[in-house]
């Protein structure tokens, strides 16, 4: 009987070994995966930012490899950030013309929105408090609390992004309070023209104080708590109201959107690899 082959036996539980290998820190490996973001999401971020802070005017032509040379990524995941942006209805696209930035919106329509916002949502948080959904009544709670750990509301995107996306979730919890997936859905589609319209309100009209939107959004808690449908609508409607109120004592008249062919401002980066971008890390250039 021949002799067993020595190096056969050697290399055999090697290759296993090798097959069943992990990380010395797999910790460490899963955590820069998860603080990852895709470049797309960091690109949207960035021309976002832009947009709605008007370091692209309203109205401004956006030429793809422009931005993306100026970005320092490739044209594709520019693409998809204008793509979401659309959706969003920041982006404006025609064929044979390309992207351009969205006109802004004109203080008549804001008013309107904001008309129609107190009386979709005022009739969703008069179901809603009704029910007294545990579920609802939590995540009004948990928004409550974060946005009162919020001292000023600034101008600028980069220092409302946490509130208002806080202040969205709380907005959103009224009216899926309803039940209703329609209202749901018509109104979770509006979220982007809904924060341009509180930008612009804080750029013409000063910003409200944080301390006083809590005290209003913690009202409203307050009767969704009680199962009060009367207070719940009450609190609701004066909450809206007073941003309406704010917009109506505007002195400024609507302004014409810039010319369609307007250029952009040049986008300058801040001093970081361009694998670290964020939405706050590009800025428009001053003139």
């Amino acid at each position: 009987m021949p002799a067993p082959d020595v190096h056969d036996a050697n290399r055999r539980p090697a290759r296993r070994r090798e097959s069943g290998r992990v990380p010395d820190k797999p910790g460490k490996s899963l955590s820069r995966m998860l603080v990852k973001r895709p470049l797309s999401d960091q690109t949207y971020e960035a021309l976002r930012e832009l947009i709605l802070d008007q370091g692209l005017r309203p109205g401004s032509r956006l030429n793809v490899d422009r931005l993306a040379r100026e970005l320092g990524v490739s044209s594709s995941p520019v693409r998809e950030a204008l793509a979401r942006l659309e959706a969003e209805r920041l982006v404006v696209s025609e064929m044979y013309s390309g992207y351009s930035v969205a006109p802004e919106p004109t203080l008549t329509y804001l008013r309107d929105l904001l008309s129609f916002r107190i009386v979709l949502e005022g009739h969703c948080a008069r179901i809603g408090a009704e029910r007294r959904d545990p579920q609802v009544i939590t995540a009004l709670r948990a928004a409550v609390d974060d946005m009162a750990k919020t001292r000023r509301l600034g101008r600028k995107y980069k220092e409302y992004r946490r509130f208002v996306a806080t202040d969205a979730r709380f907005h959103q919890a009224i009216v899926d309070s309803a039940g209703n997936e329609v209202i749901s859905g018509v109104y979770a589609s509006m979220h982007a023209i809904l924060l341009q319209s509180r930008l612009y309100l804080n750029r013409q009209a000063g910003s409200a104080r944080a301390d006083e939107v809590g005290e209003e959004h913690a009202r409203i808690l307050k009767a969704f708590e009680a199962g009060d449908a009367d207070a719940a609508e009450i609190a609701l409607r004066r909450h809206l109201e007073g941003g309406k109120r704010r917009l109506l004592n505007v002195p400024t008249a609507d302004q014409a959107p810039a010319p369609r062919g307007a250029a952009h401002k040049p986008i300058e980066k801040k001093v970081m690899p361009h694998h670290a971008l964020t939405g706050a890390g590009w800025r428009a250039k001053s003139k």
